[in-house]
């Protein structure tokens, strides 16, 4: 039923419909039995008035009694209430002897089959009392024959007496109806009492425990059921109260667990997201976003393949092919492909999975962890350039040592002095060749690992770039020079060989990518607490997508812009030498209008500066790079 939800109504439904047979039972018995009651004691009454009416006429009859006697008695007996009426009425012996008076012949065939000897009682409803008729046949007896000349035992009349209990019926029906209505009272307040304990004791306390239960149920694990009804409701409530603590425990030391993940994932420099069931992330961490340049409120809720991206080396997309959810008995994997990141610039990543199921072993979402390989496709792809770089330069200047060795051990043929020391010069040349490029990479490990010092003094600007000019004067014979050098420039606290170094290499940057007869301009300019200088060409220039990349170690710039020689060592040494000092190196370039590279170098006060330095000793010359 759909009004009896709760076990409230149905426990009062059943109570009810229980009390209300119950009710109705007692009622018909209490009913029934009054009512046979009411039949019995209103008949005995009944007869004990016919009894004494038969007995008043029947004694005045046998004293001599005439018609007007008997009427006198009855007149007499007309007194009391229930008597309704009363005659005589005579039989055959009778009729003969005196003959017949209109009062006393019988009226109906109860009473012509009374005067046959047979007493008659007859019940019927009058204006809802009942009315009861006695005809009692009267007989001959010894003593009748004094006036009577009848046989004996020959009927010779019949007293016709009809009773009404109206009154009685009155009276006992009223007590019969106050019984009832105490009965029913009384059922009634031991049913409202009943209701009322079963409300208190059962009702009230379950719905404790099922308000409880609810509580509980919607997370809050504190809840405690407070219920002291001292029966099983009671020893429920503490079971609950046991469940709900190991509850508690269970979920705080989930919730510990999960929080420890968490904050693990969350503060993991590895990208991380999961998925649910539907392809939906449902959770990222602070890498993630930053990788792909999206908030949280963008990513959560979205499928992951289209905020993603991740594309094979042929560009189709990876989900297609290697989701796994295509594969669903695989546990977990992992995929390489490129995707896009915040920079707008492709990303390479490898990206393992791991397929997060149920008890019953469906699935419920996966988590991917992103590992960049950017780095490490670069520094292969750096390998495979600074191996075919190196060999390239390497192999030119052995091939030349090569050939002019072999020509001067040939014995067919008699070099004369002056062949021998050209050919002797162009072995010194090429050696110096290896041994420059050679202490290039060694360079620029040693500034790499911090291991190279830097034996700081204070320079003037003007020598240190008179310095580099002079070791680079084969290089400008063709090449014009402009200085540009501010006067009163203030000295600088630097390690003047390390900076001739980067200002030699900017300069032959210079003189490779511009052509002869072009001007290089050297400037030097205080700038606030710097100064900066500055060695601008006339050159190609650098293409702007080149610029943010140009300071890589064994980055070089495509092919398209002639044939130079070098490995790209030269600009990544510049860039360490000036950070160590504390300063910084960039350059502005517009293709086929020049470059300009600028380095910036802190001024340092003398009170600054330590009174007693000393330094590691030197495992290594200082070469001109």
């Amino acid at each position: 039923m759909p009004g009896l939800r709760g076990l409230y109504p149905k426990l009062m439904s059943v109570i009810g419909s229980v009390f209300l047979l119950t009710m109705v039972g007692v009622f018909a018995f209490v009913y029934i039995s009054s009512s046979r009651e009411i039949t019995r004691r209103g008949l005995a009454r009944a007869e004990e008035l016919n009894q004494m009416a038969f007995e008043a006429l029947y004694a005045s009859m046998r004293q001599g009694g005439d018609h007007d006697d008997n009427l006198q008695v009855i007149r007499r007996l007309h007194s009391l209430n229930s008597l309704q009426s009363l005659r005589v009425i005579v039989g055959e012996p009778i009729l003969r002897q005196y003959g017949d008076h209109p009062d006393a012949l019988p009226r109906d065939a109860a009473e012509r089959q009374a005067l046959l000897g047979e007493p008659v009682r007859e019940i019927r409803q009058e204006n809802g009392a009942r009315i009861i008729r006695y005809i009692t046949p009267l007989r001959i007896e010894p003593e009748c024959q004094q006036c009577h000349q009848a046989a004996l035992g020959e009927v010779s009349g019949a007293i016709v007496a009809e009773i009404s209990l109206a009154e009685y019926d009155v009276t006992v029906r009223w007590r019969r109806n106050v019984l009832l209505g105490m009965t029913g009272a009384g059922l009634l307040v031991i049913g409202l009492l009943t209701f009322l304990a079963l409300r208190r004791l059962v009702i009230v306390p379950l719905h404790a425990v099922q308000e409880g239960v609810a509580v509980m149920a919607e997370g809050n694990l504190h809840h405690r059921l407070d219920i002291h009804t001292g029966d099983e409701i009671e020893a429920l409530a503490r079971q609950f109260n046991r469940m709900a603590q190991r509850l508690e425990e269970s979920y705080s030391q989930l919730a510990e667990e999960q929080n420890k993940l968490l904050a693990a994932i969350e503060a993991s420099h590895t990208p991380i997201w999961i998925s649910d069931a539907n392809r939906r992330m449902v959770m990222v961490n602070s890498a993630l976003e930053t990788l792909i340049g999206r908030s949280r409120e963008e990513l959560l809720g979205k499928p992951c393949r289209y905020l993603i991206g991740v594309r094979t080396h042929d560009g189709i997309p990876i989900c297609d092919a290697t989701c796994p959810f295509i594969h669903p008995t695989e546990n977990g994997g992992k995929v390489e492909g490129c995707m896009p990141t915040a920079c707008n610039r492709d990303a390479w990543v490898e990206i393992t999975y791991g397929r997060v199921v149920d008890a019953n072993g469906n699935l419920r979402g996966v988590i991917h962890i992103i590992h960049d390989l950017t780095e490490r496709k670069e520094v292969e792809e750096m390998k495979e350039q600074f191996l075919s770089l190196v060999s390239h330069e390497l192999r030119t200047p052995l091939h030349h040592i090569k050939g002019f060795t072999t020509t001067l051990l040939q014995t067919d043929v008699q070099w004369d002095p002056q062949t021998q020391r050209d050919f002797l010069r162009s072995i010194e040349r090429e050696a110096d060749r290896l041994i420059a490029l050679v202490e290039k990479i060694l360079h620029l490990s040693r500034l790499e690992m911090g291991r190279l010092p830097m034996d700081r003094e204070w320079w003037q600007v003007s020598d240190i770039v008179d310095g580099a000019l002079r070791r680079r004067r084969t290089l400008l014979q063709h090449h014009r020079v402009e200085l540009d050098l501010a006067p009163d420039l203030p000295p600088l606290y630097i390690d003047g060989l390390e900076i001739e170094v980067v200002l030699m290499n900017l300069v032959e940057n210079a003189v490779k990518y511009s052509d002869p007869g072009t001007t290089i301009r050297i400037r030097a300019a205080r700038e606030g607490d710097a100064v900066v200088l500055s060695v601008e060409d006339e050159g190609i220039g650098i293409p702007p997508e080149d610029l943010d990349r140009i300071f890589e170690r064994f980055y070089r710039v495509r092919r398209d812009r002639g044939h130079v020689t070098g490995i790209g060592l030269g600009l990544a040494i510049c860039k360490h030498i000036v950070e160590a000092h504390g300063g910084r190196i960039w350059v502005e370039s517009e293709q086929g209008r020049g470059t300009c590279f600028y380095v910036s170098l802190p001024l340092v006060q003398e009170e600054e500066v330590p009174q007693v330095e000393t330094y590691p000793a030197h495992s290594l010359d200082r070469c001109e790079v």
